[in-house]
């Protein structure tokens, strides 16, 4: 290896050691990469600056992911845990932390603005403070026990007919004018999740559905899956696993 003149080793091994410690402040800023995507996905960061993502995309705290009408987005957090992001999703990653070495510090606070995700969790909250992760909508909080979950938040698109939930299947006493009523639905693929909001606290084991109207009505166990397990297909752990929303998958999901 040929050094310039005026550069010694030592200098170098400094540089070295700058440039390392400035890869690691970056990498513990990160909050998650996007693994794989369809159509056009974005990202809003605090000063209103929008940026179009493409797959390994940098997301940091604080930012809002945004899916197209006709788009999808997998990311994967820097504590291993999984989401995939369905078409017309906002999603805020209102604050996240992560380090190996310091469990005590770890946060994950996501809001779902509108439209739904499914998770698979990561090291947060399984490894120090349960409470430490948390998942935000309008009706309910979420927290996990280690958990695979879906979340939908069924609304009537402004200026639109019909419901982006149109194609659930959900009880008679939960449709109005044909289609799903407006509110969250939600299933437990895996794990556990406790549902909290102004009235009560509920636990929703593995295999269990339900739907909550507004942060003011207690939860509703529902009979069966509404549909979210077909909305959100299961998340595969190999490189070149299908695309949850049909497709082959171009993107590995190891970094």
């Amino acid at each position: 290896m040929k050094i310039q003149a005026g550069w010694s080793v030592a200098k170098l091994f400094w540089l070295c050691l700058l440039w390392a410690a400035a890869q690691s402040v970056w990498a513990a800023s990160e909050a998650a990469v996007v693994t794989s995507l369809t159509g056009t996905v974005s990202a809003q960061k605090p000063d209103g600056k929008v940026r179009v993502l493409a797959k390994d995309s940098a997301l940091m705290s604080d930012e809002i992911i945004m899916t197209g009408k006709d788009s999808t987005v997998r990311l994967r957090f820097s504590d291993g845990s999984l989401t995939t992001l369905r078409p017309a999703t906002r999603l805020v990653i209102e604050d996240y932390h992560y380090a190996e070495g310091s469990p005590e510090k770890d946060s994950a606070v996501l809001n779902l603005l509108k439209g739904g995700m499914r998770v698979l969790s990561g090291a947060i909250g399984k490894r120090g403070n349960q409470d430490a992760y948390k998942a935000k909508t309008v009706t309910a909080t979420i927290g996990i026990r280690g958990t695979d979950y879906a979340l939908l938040l069924c609304e009537k698109p402004e200026g639109e007919r019909g419901s982006n939930c149109a194609s659930l299947d959900v009880p008679e006493n939960l449709r109005s004018e044909g289609a799903p009523t407006e509110g969250l639905f939600f299933t437990v693929f895996d794990g556990v999740i406790l549902l909290a909001n102004n009235v009560s606290q509920t636990l929703f084991p593995v295999g269990k559905s339900g739907y909550v109207g507004d942060a003011n009505t207690a939860p509703l166990e529902l009979p069966r899956d509404p549909g979210l397990g077909r909305e959100f297909p299961a998340f595969g752990n190999l490189p070149g696993i299908m695309n949850p929303f049909g497709g082959a998958q171009a993107a590995c999901l190891v970094h």
